[in-house]
């Protein structure tokens, strides 16, 4: 992991990426949005990664606000497919008022920065960093292409049917204290036609394995490259 200030420097808005190949295919924590210094978050290019054509990226979101954890669990998917990861380091449970000026930063300053195919954003998260990446768009008025939702599912402002047309990729320990809210909701998004898969392990209430992280971006590059239209299992 690199941790330089000076990376910023190499972080050029106008052009996107203009770094060594050093800062690529390698987590970089932390990254301070240029726009609000007290805001940060783990970035992870791809080893490919090239300026010149857009990329889908993954906003996530750790309950402990841990951006490095996250974007360490998805860095083999995202390498392997192709995406870009930014992990907030100021998104934690607490104030949804907190949680937005958080996400809203990262958001922000990585398309800034970064060549973002828009069409193409995801999020990821774990317990409320779950809740936050299932209210992503909805929060910061973004269509979401799909959503990895960890040990948790919606926020309570949010209904089933304003995530409709978003895949969603669950996973929850069979020993979590969330399980039976993400039976139900695996239920609800089936019934209205939302594509949906929920996996189970053998755990307790936490992040998914590697082996699962991995899945779920190959679920959702399956569904939803190239056209951007998701497709049912």
């Amino acid at each position: 992991m690199i941790r330089l200030a000076w990376f910023l420097a190499l972080l050029l808005p106008a052009a996107g990426l203009q770094a060594d190949d050093q800062f690529r295919g390698t987590i970089v924590d932390p990254v301070v949005c240029l726009q609000d210094p007290g805001q940060s978050y783990a970035l992870y290019l791809p080893s490919n990664y090239d300026a010149r054509r857009s990329w889908p990226v993954i906003y996530c979101f750790d309950p402990g606000g841990r951006g490095c954890v996250p974007v360490a669990l998805f860095r083999e998917g995202a390498e392997k497919y192709g995406y870009i990861l930014a992990g907030s380091n100021n998104s934690r449970n607490g104030p949804w008022e907190v949680i937005l000026k958080a996400a809203r930063a990262v958001l922000l300053d990585t398309r800034s920065r970064l060549a973002i195919d828009l069409g193409r954003v995801y999020a990821a998260g774990f317990s409320g960093g779950a809740r936050v990446a299932s209210g992503l768009g909805k929060m910061l008025s973004v269509q979401l292409a799909g959503v990895i939702g960890c040990g948790a599912g919606l926020p309570e402002w949010l209904t089933p049917g304003e995530v409709a047309n978003v895949p969603w990729f669950g996973t929850v320990g069979i020993q979590d204290f969330n399980y039976r809210e993400m039976q139900e909701l695996d239920r609800e998004l089936r019934l209205q036609g939302t594509p949906c898969l929920l996996r189970v392990f053998q755990g307790k209430h936490a992040w998914p394995s590697k082996k699962l992280a991995l899945e779920a971006i190959a679920w959702l590059e399956k569904r939803t490259a190239g056209t951007g239209v998701a497709t049912t299992e």
